[in-house]
């Protein structure tokens, strides 16, 4: 008997993922959004759409270049601690559900790292005062890391050797998209802020999967590996900050849709050759709206809240392949990915002490987009300190997922991400 009919049925439970989120197997194809490396907005659950104000907030909002001080630059560094656990259920005589049993629990580590530059035109030389914010940056924005690993055995208690291993599964996804940004801001009205971003895309990944059968086997090792290069797009932000309001300020952030296009090369479990062509990935907009509220003077505390919106059921795919020279490429349909829109929201608070010194606290609400019922929920604690006058600010969040697949399974994950931002004006 072979075995690969038997493993192909565990697979299907093991790797069922009608859902997706951060650094989860399903997600790695159209990547995990990056939205900005700034610790303190991480802290305060992701919110700075209204308050992360100069170099910080370019990513988040290219309005916000319009708050800069003559020359700001601010580096940030992101690392992140993906665990996934899959579990079956255990059951009694009657049916019933007792227990759960872990057969994967795989744990991946990935970091990014950005840096950005605001130069108010107006402050630093002669010109006047309408002379806008520019603002250049480099950093992530769509991640396609994951890493998967499951271990098949025989449990056949009368077999001999028991608990013999019958085969290895791995699925391992890494790359991902990086932008180049260039921005605009300009305060047009007293306290009315107006900024402008494009995001010039590039990147490369690429995902592989791999059958690994013990020495003994009578099956035989098999890969197949999809690769994507030389990937390339660009998207326009436009983003408004109003501050005139007594104790509220209010954003407002437009996102693009894109398109990133590139080569692929594809070969399938068992192929003996692979398949070449072009990709194109159409991305959809999002919509982003932003407040934070001062109270009264006498209590240093901002509060932070984020509402964004991204209409991801208007993304497409499509693929050509080559059959040969002197021969038009063969458009390949792709099937509709059926994704969901989503809308996150953030939330977060920061309290000011007398020496400058800054304590922060958030939570995050965010659904999948690739089925919307299943979420993530995320806690964020932080802090900000001024040290050799370079202020610091690190955020720390802790997000948890359950949700079920097919037969029952059960999938766990927690993703904790840190993020430590440098920031400094001259």
């Amino acid at each position: 008997m072979r075995w690969t009919g038997v493993l192909a049925t565990l697979l299907a439970l093991a790797l069922v993922a009608g859902n997706a989120m951060a650094y989860n197997l399903a997600e790695w194809q159209y990547g995990n959004p990056v939205r900005s490396l700034d610790g303190r907005a991480l802290a305060m659950g992701g919110a700075g759409l209204a308050s992360s104000d100069g170099a910080r907030g370019m990513r988040l909002n290219p309005a916000l270049l319009g708050k800069a001080s003559r020359i700001e630059v601010a580096v940030g560094a992101l690392a992140v601690a993906a665990e996934e656990s899959r579990e079956v259920p255990l059951h009694d005589s009657f049916d019933g559900i007792i227990a759960y049993n872990t057969y994967a629990m795989n744990i991946g580590l990935y970091d990014h790292y950005s840096v950005a530059a605001a130069f108010n035109m107006a402050e630093i030389s002669a010109l006047h005062d309408w002379a806008p914010t520019v603002g250049i940056g480099y950093g992530p924005r769509l991640d396609m890391n994951y890493e998967y690993h499951v271990q098949f055995r025989n449990n056949d208690t009368q077999a001999q050797p028991t608990d013999r291993v019958i085969a290895d599964y791995y699925a391992d996804a890494s790359g991902g998209v990086s932008a180049f940004t260039i921005a605009l801001a300009q305060e047009v009205a007293p306290e009315v802020f107006v900024g402008v971003g494009v995001d010039l895309l590039y990147g490369d990944w690429n995902a592989e999967t791999r059958w690994v059968f013990p020495p003994n086997s009578d099956d035989e090792d098999e890969d197949s590996k999809t690769s994507y290069d030389g990937g390339s797009g660009a998207q326009f932000t436009l983003g408004v900050l109003v501050e005139r309001l007594h104790r509220v300020d209010l954003a407002l952030v437009y996102r693009s849709p894109f398109t990133m296009k590139g080569n692929y090369r594809s070969r399938e479990l068992g192929a003996a050759e692979a398949v070449e062509g072009d990709f194109e990935y159409e991305y959809p907009y999002s919509l982003g709206f932003g407040l934070e509220y001062h109270p009264r003077n006498e209590i240093m505390t901002t509060v932070s809240l984020d509402i964004e919106y991204t209409r991801w059921s208007e993304l497409d795919e499509y693929r050509t392949r080559d059959i040969g020279a002197g021969e038009d490429p063969v458009v390949i349909e792709i099937d509709d990915p059926d994704l969901d829109d989503t809308v996150v929201y953030r939330a977060g608070v920061e309290h000011a002490f007398f020496d400058d010194t800054f304590a922060r606290f958030g939570f995050m609400y965010q659904p999948s987009y690739v089925h919307n019922s299943d979420t993530r929920a995320a806690f964020s604690v932080g802090l900000g300190v001024d040290i050799l006058d370079v202020r610091v600010d690190i955020g720390g969040q802790v997000g948890l997922r359950e949700y079920y697949i097919d037969e029952g399974g059960r999938v766990r994950e927690t993703t904790t991400q840190l993020v430590a931002t440098a920031f400094h004006t001259f």
